[in-house]
């Protein structure tokens, strides 16, 4: 801090504490406002929503009851270990008894202020997130005492450097090509070395004992999600967009805790399915979202328009980063030595993953049989391929996607948008257009 009252960064501008006060207040009253009124548009959506989903309402205000009960954990000496992608070892960090949240920001309004950094041609993710701790507005941003981050894309490599300035970041690099030997074997020792370092910041020995209880944690985690979406394949029984809600706040909420409200609000939803209480027509166009995370709570507004439009759409699944990518896929683990548990953890974050930072010989074909694979069994009739302008990565991919899913007969709409609720109006007439089309297919 310089002596007339601003924050000195190599990246970072100098802001004056007054500045980023006022700053940080506006956007958190109108970020409180989006959360209340996303929160009422998913209740008029289902008048007769479970009950177990106001669990689920309380824990998405995320200036409430998760920030202060992280902030307790803290006072009482537990460190707290921000990640912004999903290649981070979450069982590492429950395995050394930390926190582990996802940092990453979903505020529109932050990214304005993240282009004082960066470019606006940079992935508007990335400037929200700059702009966000620029005013100090996200609180597991600012609660996190380490953040790892995973190098996919140019973007995330160079966020890292940025947010050294105030945090301590590890660094995690992601093989390119995953289907080798060379790659597993590189990506193995990025996990041991994550390890080692998560156990010298926090003090805590990571043992055979707690990495066993952390992993078992995530199997009965990914079996409450599994569940959730199994129930999604039929009739619709829940919102997309409650759906979405439940999948993102595993990412800040206590993995046990999030489990048995999960398996509550399934018991609800198999009830509604024996009483065939569906929460639309079976006849309304099924829709899977794909391309670039949309995190809550200001971007939102793609779920909205497909559930709300007219003609409505319902959303059955996702293939995104801050959807089903979050748990889909168990560690599977066959001895339980230390050294089997910590090759289980790099296999599944590795060569589970389908994020299109990967290329092979054949391209990123786990990501498209995922596509087909989900399209098919879960009745998809269409899927919106959502980008946000910067999103290289996704945008470059959608072309080999749209010809995968051609085949299978699937409609696909590529949905370009910027940060900003100031496109909703034209992206409303587009999104019902791809509605009427997918109604008009189903009605054929």
């Amino acid at each position: 801090m310089s002596k007339n009252g601003t924050v000195e960064q190599r990246y970072l501008p100098e802001i004056s504490r007054k500045e980023m006060d006022e700053l940080k207040n506006t956007v958190k009253i109108a970020s409180q406002k989006i959360i209340a009124d996303n929160i009422e548009r998913m209740k008029r959506a289902d008048p007769h929503r479970p009950e177990a989903m106001k669990y689920f309402d309380d824990i998405a205000n995320l200036f409430g009851r998760r920030q202060q009960e992280i902030q307790a954990e803290k006072e009482k000496g537990k460190k707290v270990i921000g990640y912004m992608c999903l290649f981070a070892p979450t069982e590492l960090i429950l395995a050394a008894d930390a926190i582990p949240v996802r940092v990453n920001s979903g505020w529109y309004d932050t990214s304005k202020l993240g282009d004082r950094v960066v470019p606006v041609e940079v992935c508007p993710v990335i400037r929200s997130t700059i702009g966000a701790k620029m005013i100090e507005l996200s609180p597991f941003l600012e609660q996190s005492d380490a953040l790892i981050s995973v190098l996919t894309c140019d973007g995330m490599t160079k966020l890292s450097e940025i947010l050294s300035d105030q945090q301590t970041i590890w660094g995690m690099n992601v093989p390119r090509i995953k289907d080798s030997t060379q790659s597993l074997r590189f990506w193995s020792d990025e996990i041991k070395h994550m390890k080692t370092q998560i156990e010298s910041f926090t003090g805590n020995k990571i043992t055979r004992k707690n990495l066993n209880e952390a992993i078992t944690q995530s199997h009965r985690a990914t079996k409450a999600f599994r569940r959730l979406q199994n129930l999604r394949r039929t009739n619709p029984v829940i919102m997309g967009r409650d759906a979405m809600l439940v999948n993102q706040a595993y990412t800040w909420d206590d993995t046990k805790r999030w489990t048995e409200k999960t398996e509550l609000l399934c018991d609800e939803l198999e009830k509604r399915a024996q009483q065939k209480d569906w929460v639309c027509s079976p006849d309304t166009p099924r829709v899977m979202i794909t391309g670039t995370p949309m995190f809550w709570p200001d971007n939102w507004k793609l779920p909205t328009l497909v559930e709300e439009g007219n003609p409505q759409g319902i959303i059955v699944a996702d293939e995104q980063c801050s959807g089903e990518r979050i748990l889909n896929d168990p560690i599977g683990v066959d001895e339980w030595s230390m050294d089997d548990m910590l090759n289980a953890i790099s296999e599944r974050y590795l060569m589970a993953s389908t994020c299109p930072c990967f290329t092979s010989k054949n391209g990123n074909e786990d990501r498209i049989n995922w596509l087909i694979n989900k399209a098919k069994e879960w009745n998809v009739q269409g899927v919106v391929y959502y980008v946000v302008r910067g999103c290289m990565l996704y945008a470059m991919e959608y072309s080999r996607v749209k010809k995968a899913l051609d085949k299978i007969n699937v409609p696909v709409y590529y949905l370009d948008t910027e940060y900003t609720r100031e496109d909703v109006g034209q992206l409303k007439t587009r999104v019902e257009a791809f509605m009427e089309l997918l109604n008009a297919r189903v009605d054929f």
